[in-house]
């Protein structure tokens, strides 16, 4: 309609073909760091044509937060706030593509938070943040990310966002953020006043395990979609940025 005219499919696959896309995603693989309570990552053979079968496939056993991930607001949200319990396959997927922002963390140690004002410092120096963003907070950490027995480097006492700084993001009504850590919870705020329910209850979504965000510019196109899992918690996600 009018109101609605199509999208100029021509000119949109030309600015596609002339992106540079970077992978933001780790590789699904045994003996990867996940968080303790979560199930492991398991990548079976089912049959091959070594065995005698036509074709090569494998089962996959794993959790809905292995590997890079994002978590719906069910993660955390009972179904005691129905309005707020929603699971991944109602989220919408406008949620997940938009402009990327990504903010440069990397002279945060271990256990240290991210605080509002940082942030809004860092809003003074490269422009301000706005509705719909999908925000990214660049810790170095995925230069951590090791296989067992060496992964214990990435999934202890790693940096995190602080609870000021995620009633910020709310108010600026970003649509996600995004961690190249575990989660944007340290372990003890974890134990203690994690900013996870906060965020979610407004359906803010929390990406966690990205890579590369050491690429990026401070803005730029992010893409990712979760599997349609009914009734699910989270999904696994293949993220991209288009710069």
């Amino acid at each position: 309609n009018a109101e609605n005219p199509p999208m100029d499919i021509s000119k949109f696959c030309e600015e596609l073909n002339n992106a540079n896309l970077i992978d933001l995603s780790q590789t699904l693989e045994e003996h990867m760091p996940t968080f303790p309570t979560h199930a492991k990552f398991f990548h079976n053979m089912w049959g091959s044509y070594w065995h005698g079968n036509r074709s090569l496939n494998y089962q996959l056993v794993m959790s809905e937060h292995n590997g890079t991930h994002v978590d719906a607001p069910a993660h955390f949200i009972s179904d005691a706030k129905p309005a707020a319990h929603v699971t991944i396959e109602h989220v919408p997927l406008t949620r997940l593509v938009g402009r990327g922002v990504r903010i440069d963390c990397r002279s945060f140690k271990e256990g240290e938070y991210v605080s509002s004002n940082f942030v809004a410092n860092w809003e003074a120096k490269h422009g301000s943040l706005k509705a719909g963003d999908i925000v990214l907070f660049d810790f170095g950490w995925s230069s951590r990310w090791d296989n067992r027995p060496n992964d214990q480097r990435y999934a202890a006492n790693w940096p995190g966002v602080g609870m000021d700084a995620a009633e910020y993001l709310i108010q600026k009504s970003v649509d996600a953020l995004g961690v190249d850590t575990l989660s944007p919870d340290t372990p003890e705020a974890l134990q203690k006043n994690p900013i996870h329910p906060v965020v979610l209850e407004k359906q803010i979504l929390i990406i966690e395990n990205l890579c590369n965000l050491d690429r990026l510019p401070d803005f730029f196109v992010f893409l990712a979609l979760p599997l349609k899992i009914k009734a699910g918690s989270g999904s696994p996600i293949r993220a991209v940025a288009l710069i």
